[in-house]
């Protein structure tokens, strides 16, 4: 049923911006080449935003949450902009910016598990501390060199980010369900307390689950540097609360306990296709509304927002 809705308000979204852009589609084969451009645009250009909600599902599955992953995106490639392009890119910068993106997301872990810090107090303390460090690293400087690494280009491209994430949301994703990794981190959703009784090593699945996060965060930072070239220690502020909104309206409750990648796909998607047609829509929406359309996204993403919640708890005793 929750499939159903998210992508009778996809396509919903694509038709009524399509109309809106003046885009004419006369014909069956036209509608699926433009189809076709248009998702493949879509999938790369959302590539960050889909890394990100598959380690942020994990995470809501354990009832805890990382307001810190747009900041941990922006330092990791703030870090890796400071390297010398060239070949030599890829084994310099490459498994620095790897080894950056596990230490911040356990480091994340380890205040929640360790210290026992709530985790939005956590994770909003390190959000201000990782984005105070790209400005550290980067002053207010932007720096490109992604432009002059060999075959770097390839992971903003449609071919390469659909491998990344063909290969996050269904190599990862079908191994981990089912598992017995994924069961315990959803019984700490649950219960923490009870988890612990029952044997699951907590602090060490909930420093897992963040460690994976940054993870998420450096495969997003290649991502973005390989399409837009460039980085500034103010790159995709406010990326997170995207990312939150796509989870939670893909149906993972905020509650913990309960999650799916798939969900959190087609909620990336729509926010994907949101953003974009807002942006196509402006010229639209300066002859026929009294305020600029770009101003109702954060609107829309509070309706959003609402409407998952509302949505997990209408359906959480059925199947999506």
């Amino acid at each position: 049923m929750r499939y159903s809705i998210l992508l009778l308000i996809l396509f919903a979204e694509i038709g009524l911006f399509t109309v809106i852009g003046g885009q004419r589609v006369d014909s069956m084969s036209e509608i699926g080449r433009y189809l076709t451009l248009y998702f493949s645009d879509i999938l790369a250009q959302s590539a960050p935003v889909l890394l990100l909600a598959f380690g942020m599902t994990l995470v809501l599955m354990t009832a805890g949450i990382d307001l810190s992953v747009a900041s941990m995106v922006a330092l990791i490639a703030c870090v890796m902009s400071s390297f010398d392009p060239g070949i030599g890119f890829w084994w310099t910068a490459v498994p620095v910016g790897l080894v950056l993106g596990l230490l911040l997301g356990l480091t994340n872990g380890l205040l929640i598990a360790r210290l026992d810090i709530p985790p939005i107090i956590a994770t909003l303390g390190t959000m201000i501390l990782y984005r105070g460090l790209c400005f550290v690293v980067m002053g207010d400087l932007e720096k490109a060199p992604f432009l002059d690494v060999p075959g770097y280009e390839w992971f903003g491209q449609f071919l390469g980010a659909v491998f990344v994430i063909a290969m996050i949301y269904l190599a990862a994703g079908s191994y981990l369900n089912g598992s017995r990794w994924l069961r315990e981190i959803l019984m700490i959703g649950g219960n923490r307390v009870a988890a612990r009784y029952a044997g699951v090593p907590v602090t060490r699945r909930l420093c897992e689950v963040y460690a994976v996060a940054g993870f998420m965060a450096f495969l997003a930072a290649l991502c973005f540097t390989a399409r837009n070239s460039s980085v500034s220690g103010s790159s995709l502020t406010g990326l997170e609360l995207h990312v939150i909104v796509a989870v939670v309206l893909g149906g993972t409750r905020v509650q913990g306990g309960a999650g799916t990648w798939i969900g959190s796909f087609l909620g990336v998607l729509i926010l994907s296709v949101l953003d974009e047609g807002l942006r196509g829509a402006s010229v639209w929406g300066e002859k026929h509304l009294p305020f600029k359309i770009s101003h109702i996204e954060f609107l829309v993403l509070g309706v959003l927002l609402a409407a998952g919640v509302w949505m997990n708890t209408r359906f959480q005793d059925r199947n999506p």
